[in-house]
This record gives C-alpha cells, structure tokens and sequence, in this order.
C-alpha cells in the first residue's frame, strides 16, 4: 500500500506552479481580425492582426476576471437545502489600470468617446470636448501573461471578441500617478459563438504537456 508521502508525491507537480511575472493588454476595433492562435509551430509569440494597440504599462494591481453568477433556487418543503439550483446569468467583468493615461486610445476608452478626428497642433497642443452622454464603444481585447520555465517561457491569455466600457473612472490628481481603473464587459461575439477564448502556450507549455493533462493533437 502507498504512503500518504508517496500519493502526495505522485499528486503534485511544483514545477507547475505559475505566476504572471509579465503581462500587457491590448485591445483592437469590433471590425479588426480576431485571435484564433496565440503562438507558430516552434512556441514563440505571433504578431498580433493589424488594429492591435497597447493600454501601456498597467499597475502592479494587473488586470483581473471577475464574473458574477446570479442563481435561481427552488425550495422543496421539509428540505434545508434547496432541490433545484438554476444558474441565470453570469457578468463577467474584465478590470485593468492603466499609468499611461495620455494616450488617445486610453482616453477614449476611459471617457468613452471617439478621439479619431482630433488632431495635435503643430505646437503640440491637444483639445477637445467630451459628449454629454458616453457612447457605447465595442472592442477586442487580449490580456497576454508570461511565466519562465526551465523548458522556456510559458503564456497564459484570454482573448475577449467583444468587450465594452461599463464605467467612467474616477480621475485623481495628486501627487501620485494618475491612474485610469478601467472596467469592461465581455459579451458573445454571435460570429465566434464566445465571450471567451483561452490560450495556454509557448515552449513551456509544450514542454509539460504531460503534467498539464490535456488531450495531445496530431
């Protein structure tokens, strides 16, 4: 019979702990091409389709995943616990802030506007005026993470088809960096038929395909 040392040796692989030590957010216009592979044949990252831009350098916060599932239960008299559990919805919300909060396409995120037909003058000033009312701008988001191995770097991403701003952030002048808190909703992308798509990749992905589990392809 086996030792619990033994099972416990057999059940866990500390190699396979990850972290993020690197990551970069870049989002796109609805009409740019969607993501479908994040890596080539040898492992190493592929440029991203024409209409990627970078939010810049983010703060040590990184960005999150949040998803808020809403349940619908049915009690059953005499039963503590409920006899039927409906899931209804899930809102997933996407958070990231952003240091580089003069670029154009980072305050028109973060304001919720169109900035593409102000231009700098020649003497290097910007103007503009913000709507009223923000206006309901979609995009395609990537969030791209980097973990090293001993077999090479291994990359955790989640590419979002359609995403939207749900709130204005507050903008703080202090002493302190001015910071954009951004937050943005992925919803289903009807010609991917996902909110989601998930990549696990590059050199140290393949090199641990084993511990890793999944069914391994042609």
């Amino acid at each position: 019979m086996p030792t619990f040392a033994e099972l416990k040796n057999q059940a866990d692989t500390t190699s396979e702990v990850r972290k993020i030590l690197e990551q970069m957010v870049w989002l796109a216009p609805i009409t740019a091409d969607p993501i479908d592979s994040l890596t080539d044949e040898n492992g190493a990252l592929k440029a991203l389709p024409e209409g990627y831009w970078p939010v810049g350098i983010i703060t040590t916060d990184g960005s999150t995943l949040a998803t808020d599932v809403n349940v619908e239960d049915v009690e059953g008299f005499g039963y503590a616990q409920p006899v039927r559990r409906d899931i209804t919805s899930a809102t997933q919300t996407v958070t990231v802030t952003c240091l580089e909060t003069f670029r154009k396409n980072v305050i028109s995120l973060a304001y919720m506007m169109s900035l593409e037909d102000v231009e700098q003058a020649l003497n290097g000033e910007i103007v503009f005026d913000r709507p009223s009312l923000p206006e309901k701008q979609f995009y395609r988001m990537i969030r791209i993470g980097r973990d090293v191995t001993a077999n090479g770097d291994i990359y955790r991403a989640k590419f979002y088809p359609r995403v939207y701003s749900v709130s204005i952030p507050e903008e703080a002048w202090t002493t302190d960096a001015v910071t954009f808190p951004l937050e943005l909703t992925p919803e289903v992308d009807k010609a991917l038929g996902t909110a989601e798509r998930n990549f696990i990749a590059g050199p140290g992905a393949k090199a641990a395909a084993a511990s890793l589990g999944f069914k391994q392809g042609a």
